[in-house]
């Protein structure tokens, strides 16, 4: 007769290959967008030739290990495969890893550990899923589970085995703090640690001593995660400190009790009140994702509906609502030190947001659990973590669009700009036409109009901006951020001559989800040209000269950096 290990193994391997494809759906437009977006254009090379300066991210952003992907990335020659593999590996590990930690400390059975990872792995709060820099973010937040799942391996293991997984758990967690704010994750690990440990010593000792020798333990045996983030910060203080712009940027302080309340309300107006009115807006004017989501969540539930337990107890409800409430407050606390402040109108500002979907899992786990004392634990997580789910991915889903068009519009204008002669000009604006367009779009960044002249007429110092999202002393602003230690832009130039860039809808222009249903025809099943495509989506002209509304720089001795 096999045994119930055997039968318990075979359940959380059929739980962990159902999740990793739902996430796999979940996350296959990742796959087909090898777009630049904003900041990506000054780190990674679109070509290998193509000039950029990534010192800027030692000696003034204070992100050696940043620079160390970013760096692998560009030496591979493959820049865009290689960060999109990273994000990926970031959502199948960290998800995984996540739900076996949970089953095996009996924190969730397998159906919820699966919704809960699924939840937390398509949160679309977080726009940048496909940002190529922004990889580093999604692989940092996945590394945080991996090392407490190796944690948790380590607890129970003896020997050289505990002392093996022990290190690999530190050089993960240590790699994971290349997203900042994932410190309050591991502080959450501490916790769970510290709780272990509390639980596993004889109830006969007293709660002040036994917390305490709960507390001196952890320490003594595990002192290499209590130095862990000392000994990082201390390296970046001594090693690669912040300066100039980024040191202003990251100018920590005590946030008054106003400023954290007014900073908690526009976490959880961004984080979760938007993402729901846009599921009411999505529902309403292009529900064909929802349709789709929830055909792909049937197909995971009704494989997963055998692993749901009864766990409807009072501590089992309040237990997580409770740490969806204190997970909230913490993961936005370093941002409100920072003065840092999350939006859901532009995508790139959603970049705060990655970490949000772990209190909302929460939520919906709490909910899940109170439910289920009415309608019992298979129909309660059918409902509860279905329908979360088939809006998590629908919405997530839309995000992807926009970024694909958002691609689709970029490639475009470079691909028209690299078939004309480059006026004599170094510095462009772009008229964008696609601001007044009646579909989602947010007018191109500093970075990427430069970025897309430097891929068209090769490495000069062009700058180049939206003439609708700058101000009109745009040209000063990038001198002064040119000239500041540790700038990003030491290769720019905003003293050169003018020209503007008319960038308008092309007679195959459309709302982003048919551009991107017809850009998907096209690529996957070739029921068109894409180069042709691409040429007719957009049109463009040049006209050379002072471009209006701007004022120019003047400066007495033009410093204008040599081609690389």
């Amino acid at each position: 007769m096999p045994s119930l290990s055997r039968f318990s193994t075979s359940a959380t391997l059929r739980a962990t290959v159902v999740l990793l494809a739902m996430l796999l759906v979940a996350h296959a437009p990742m796959l087909l967008n090898d777009g630049l977006f904003m900041d990506d254009w000054l780190v990674l090379k679109p070509r290998p030739d193509f000039m950029i300066d990534i010192d800027f991210l030692l000696s003034g952003a204070g992100h050696p290990i940043f620079f160390s992907y970013d760096t692998f990335a560009n030496w591979t020659g493959a820049p865009i495969v290689v960060m999109v593999l990273l994000a990926l590996a970031g959502i199948f590990l960290g998800a995984m890893c996540l739900a076996l930690t949970a089953t095996r400390l009996g924190l969730l059975d397998r159906a919820e550990a699966v919704g809960f990872a699924l939840i937390v792995w398509t949160y679309p709060g977080y726009q940048l899923w496909a940002g190529k820099a922004n990889a580093v973010y999604v692989f940092s937040f996945g590394l945080v589970f991996i090392g407490a799942w190796l944690l948790t391996l380590a607890f129970s293991a003896q020997g050289m085995r505990c002392v093996l997984l022990r290190l690999a758990c530190a050089l993960v967690f240590l790699l994971s703090f290349a997203l900042n704010s994932t410190i309050m994750l591991y502080a959450f690990v501490l916790a769970g640690l510290f709780i272990a440990v509390w639980r596993s010593r004889g109830e006969a000792e007293g709660l002040i001593q036994r917390t305490w020798r709960a507390a001196w333990y952890c320490m003594t045996r595990y002192p290499e995660l209590a130095v862990l983030p000392l000994v990082y910060w201390g390296a970046l203080s001594v090693w690669f400190k912040r300066t100039g712009v980024y040191a202003q940027h990251y100018n920590a302080h005590l946030p008054t009790f106003g400023e954290l309340a007014n900073g908690w309300k526009t976490f959880f107006v961004t984080a979760y009140w938007d993402v729901v009115t846009n599921a009411l807006k999505m529902t309403i004017d292009a529900p064909a994702p929802l349709v789709v989501a929830a055909l792909l969540v049937g197909a995971g539930l009704f494989l997963l509906r055998s692993e749901t337990e009864p766990t409807a107890t009072g501590n089992a409800i309040a237990a997580p609502l409770s740490l969806a409430v204190v997970s909230f407050l913490a993961l936005s606390l370093p941002y409100l030190v920072a003065g840092s402040r999350p939006s859901s109108s532009h995508f790139y500002e959603s970049r705060h947001l990655l970490m949000f979907g772990l209190p909302s899992a929460l939520t919906l786990l709490a909910f899940k659990r109170w439910v289920e004392r009415t309608i019992g634990p298979k129909a309660a997580f059918v409902v509860v973590f279905g329908s979360g789910a088939v809006l998590s991915i629908g919405l997530l889903w839309n995000v992807y669009v926009f970024m694909q068009a958002r691609t689709l519009k970029q490639e475009s204008l470079a691909n028209d700009l690299v078939s004309r002669a480059q006026p004599a000009a170094t510095v462009f604006a772009l008229d964008d036409g696609f601001v007044d367009y009646p579909s989602r779009h947010v007018p191109f960044g500093f970075a990427e109009v430069s970025g897309m002249l430097r891929l068209a007429w090769g490495n000069q110092p062009f700058v180049g901006f939206t003439l609708r999202a700058e101000k009109p002393t745009v040209l000063q602003e990038v001198e002064v951020a040119r000239t500041a230690p540790g700038s990003a832009f030491h290769h720019f130039d905003p003293s050169g001559p003018q020209a503007t860039i008319s960038l308008q809808p092309g007679p195959a222009a459309a709302p982003n989800q048919a551009l991107v249903r017809k850009y998907y025809a096209c690529r996957l099943l070739s029921r068109c040209d894409v180069s042709q495509f691409l040429r007719e989506l957009a049109e463009v002209t040049i006209k050379p000269g002072p471009i209006a509304g701007i004022t120019p720089l003047e400066r007495s001795k033009p410093d204008a950096r040599p081609s690389r």
